[in-house]
């Protein structure tokens, strides 16, 4: 009976660490701030701002009180999360470059792009 009941300890204890080294794998890696630098443009879903910056696309409609449409915005924002907008990286925490790098004019673009 003493075996049995060490036995299922050392099994119990066994299934503890597998499970608790499948989470620790399975965790999200920490946030990363990123640099961004684009014209604001319109996305795909109604009130969604995005920056397409190097070949990627960022969603900073989390910034709306800072940015407009067609302005060209650098900054910086920490990626990670999800959004309705369902349209690049979500950024958040976004704070602008200051000053402002030299650009060329945006424009204002009125119509989404379908940029993922």
């Amino acid at each position: 009976m003493k075996r049995l009941l060490i036995g299922s300890a050392a099994v119990a204890a066994l299934a503890l660490a597998i499970c608790s080294g499948l989470v620790f794998a399975a965790s999200p890696p920490p946030a990363a701030r990123v640099h961004f630098a684009g014209c604001v443009k319109p996305g795909v879903e109604p009130n969604c701002l995005i920056v397409e910056s190097d070949g990627q696309t960022y969603n900073v409609s989390s910034a709306k009180d800072i940015l407009k449409l067609g302005q060209f915005a650098a900054g910086t924002g920490i990626s990670g999360g999800m959004s309705y907008c369902q349209q690049g990286s979500v950024l958040s925490s976004i704070a602008l470059d200051n000053p402002q790098p030299p650009h060329a004019d945006c424009g204002k673009e009125t119509k989404p792009t379908a940029s993922h």
